[in-house]
């Protein structure tokens, strides 16, 4: 139904859809062609914007079922809409409509399905337009002396108007160029001020400060700017801060040593620095002569979160998880006692990294292993606000300026203008880097050389209750990272780097060949066949993988925010993000999603037409859609702490890594053991199986050496 221009009527209401107006009617007649006529009625009534959308959807798909998902989407798009917001704007929609007996007159709510207009609609008949009159001047009769005049004067007009004319034309000729003129002058100048005030330069000019070996990470310059803190791995596999006074290159090494260290803060004159020894967290203050002292703890915390502490002058934050639930908390020191401020949406996977600038808080979630939400905190108001989702796993966050902030992840380093909502991406010199901080023209940073990363097939051997490697060399030999293996029959899809960007490659059991010829930088995060068909999950959208040439084709449903698909039993299933709710989900019959569950963040495919579903709390689930039948499974995969690749189904059964890096398996029948892991076996950081096959592959990586580096523009001298 088209709603411009009309006006309708339910019940004992007309409407009006285009400026949102409610008017209760008196009893209207109804004339004899069964249209409702204009009769006299109350005080109109006007909706505010979103109730006004909300009855309008509801009017231009009547009888419809309206899910709760697809009403969010609808009127709220991408705002921070949620169900309560949504339940709290239909009760009210219902009140105004006086909609409050049951059965319900006009909005019908059918459970676990949505919401459905139930009223009948009619077009009220418009009043016939009113008939203009056309009014003329009345004659006068004229003399004969009158009446030459005017054909004199009606002789002399034409000449006269003439000349006016081209005077007009020439003013206005010589008005144009000038405005042309002033409009080009204004051009150039916001173009020259722009350009020198947008400029972004490429950092390709790389030097190294640290030059040890080994691990450094983490810098952070002095007020002063004498002297730059970072943090070393020692030979006992710990960590220390280092002072490097970049005067004379002297160096002191911290004596105390931790399990971990956080990104370093000052507070003031004071160090801050977050640590772990010995399974315990703690916040830690120092002054710049103390490195040789050992250092007790001044303020507790529940998680270590590497980028969690933010201070600002005599201000401190951080970041911490709730220890049952893992719900995301900020904390603030008030100069007596830690207080919290703020606690997240439990969907959060994780925090990431906070800064604090001018009292306002930016806080950085992870929602998943590839996605983050940037949020701002304000201390005054105590208001929070939802600032971008972005389709990146971001995982430092620091100032580029006093309006823009500088992101860095896997995927690249971006600044991002809050105000516009914009990322800007930043040409580096050869490597990944973090940490970065802006110092004047140049960027502080961590280098990390290009993971090196393998997969290796594993073997269990039953009798011995261990597992072995079946080689010694990689599945594929490459010198680049390997990743997101998957499997059909005697095909094998793997992304790699070996050409330089993430790209799909094929293996036909005989050779390897690359399938994608991606031009920039693309988060390929799953791989998957369905039957003999390649499909992939580029950017949060399913695509079909043809291969032939390679090309991607897009399927299911776009500008969606859909994770973690499946193809079990010939059905698509996956979990979705959807306004700060996760949810599983399928098609119908009709191709359309429906919710299955809620609370689902992963999911993997299991025998007898069933799934293996993961909570957000980590309870791990065995559900038979078509049968709804669910049962709750004796473990846990803790979804705050682990990656998404951490668990795999094969014939044999689901094997699984915990916390600390150890391999289980447990079969169909329930009986899980730990698998004794060959001697030697670097970091494992991938699980990649196949229901219908006995095979596992282990994506192993190297432990990386980084340094701390300057990153010089072009232009620097």
């Amino acid at each position: 139904m088209q709603l411009a221009d009309t006006t309708l009527s339910f019940g004992s209401w007309k409407y009006s859809p285009g400026t949102g107006t409610l008017w209760l009617l008196e009893p209207y007649a109804v004339s004899a062609d069964s249209n409702p006529t204009y009769q006299p009625e109350l005080a109109p009534l006007v909706l505010e914007p979103r109730l006004h959308k909300l009855l309008n959807h509801f009017l231009t798909k009547p009888d419809v079922i309206h899910a709760k998902a697809d009403l969010l989407d609808a009127i709220w798009g991408d705002a921070e809409g949620t169900d309560a917001a949504l339940m709290r704007a239909i009760g009210v929609l219902r009140k105004l409509l006086n909609d409050t007996t049951k059965p319900a007159s006009y909005i019908e709510t059918l459970p676990k399905r949505g919401y459905r207009w139930v009223a009948p609609i009619q077009l009220l008949a418009k009043p016939a337009p009113d008939k203009v009159e056309l009014k003329l001047k009345p004659t006068v009769l004229q003399t004969k002396d009158d009446s030459e005049a005017a054909q004199s004067i009606s002789r002399a007009q034409p000449q006269t108007q003439q000349q006016s004319r081209l005077e007009q034309q020439r003013r206005l000729k010589l008005l144009s160029a000038f405005f042309l003129c002033a409009v080009v002058a204004l051009v150039i100048s916001l173009l020259l001020f722009f350009g020198k005030n947008s400029f972004v330069p490429v950092f390709t000019q790389q030097v190294t400060i640290s030059a040890m070996a080994g691990q450094e990470q983490r810098p952070i310059l002095s007020p002063d700017s004498q002297t730059l803190y970072y943090q070393q791995r020692t030979s006992n596999q710990r960590w220390r801060w280092i002072a490097h006074h970049l005067n004379s290159h002297r160096k002191q090494l911290q004596m105390q040593q931790f399990d971990a260290i956080g990104a370093g803060q000052w507070l003031g004159h004071d160090f801050v620095f977050q640590a772990v020894s010995g399974k315990r967290c703690d916040i830690f203050r120092m002054q710049v002569h103390q490195l040789e002292q050992q250092l007790a703890s001044w303020l507790p915390c529940q998680q270590f979160i590497a980028q969690g502490l933010a201070a600002d002058d005599k201000e401190l934050v951080w970041l911490d998880q709730h220890p049952d639930s893992g719900v995301t908390q900020l904390w603030r020191f008030n100069g007596q006692k830690a207080e919290l401020q703020q606690s997240f949406a439990e969907s959060y996977q994780r925090p990431v990294a906070a800064l604090l600038s001018q009292r306002q808080v930016w806080v950085l979630l992870q929602q998943d292993d590839f996605n983050t939400s940037l949020f701002r905190y304000d201390l005054i108001t105590a208001a929070l606000h939802k600032v971008a989702d972005f389709p990146y796993a971001f995982h430092t966050m620091s100032r580029w300026d006093e309006k823009k902030l500088l992101l860095s992840g896997p995927s690249g380093s971006f600044i991002f203008e809050p105000a516009q909502s914009q990322l800007i991406a930043l040409q580096l010199a050869s490597g990944a880097y973090t940490d970065q901080h802006r110092v004047g023209e140049r960027l502080l940073a961590t280098q990390i050389p290009h993971d090196l990363a393998d997969l290796l097939p594993l073997q269990i051997n039953g009798a011995g209750r261990s597992s072995t490697l079946l080689s010694a060399s990689p599945w594929l030999s490459s010198n680049k990272t390997d990743q997101l293996l998957s499997w059909n029959a005697a095909q094998a899809a793997l992304v790699s780097e070996r050409s330089g960007l993430p790209q799909i490659w094929w293996f036909d059991g005989n050779k390897v060949s690359q399938l994608t010829r991606l031009t920039q930088w693309r988060q390929i995060t799953q791989l998957l066949w369905a039957g003999t068909e390649l499909y992939a999950v580029i950017d949060q959208q399913l695509h079909q993988v043809s291969l032939q040439d390679g090309s991607l084709t897009a399927v299911l449903f776009q500008d969606r925010q859909l994770r973690h698909f499946a193809y079990c039993h010939n059905r698509w299933f996956w979990a979705e993000f959807n306004h700060q709710q996760w949810q599983l989900k399928t098609m119908n019959s009709d191709m359309h999603p429906i919710e299955l569950r809620a609370d689902i963040v992963d999911l993997r495919c299991a025998p007898e037409q069933s799934l293996l579903l993961q909570q957000q709390d980590g309870v791990v689930l065995r559900f038979w859609p078509e049968q709804d039948k669910l049962v709750t499974l004796p473990w846990s995969l803790n979804w705050r702490r682990l990656s998404g690749n951490s668990w795999a189904s094969t014939s044999k059964g689901l094997y699984w890594q915990d916390e600390q890096g150890q391999l289980w398996l447990s079969g169909w029948e329930l009986q899980h053991r730990q698998l004794v892991q060959p001697q030697g076996l670097l970091q494992v950081t991938g699980l990649y199986g196949q229901l219908e096959q006995e095979q596992l592959f282990l994506q192993l990586a190297r432990e990386p050496e980084t340094d701390v580096v300057w990153l010089q523009p072009q232009q620097f001298q």
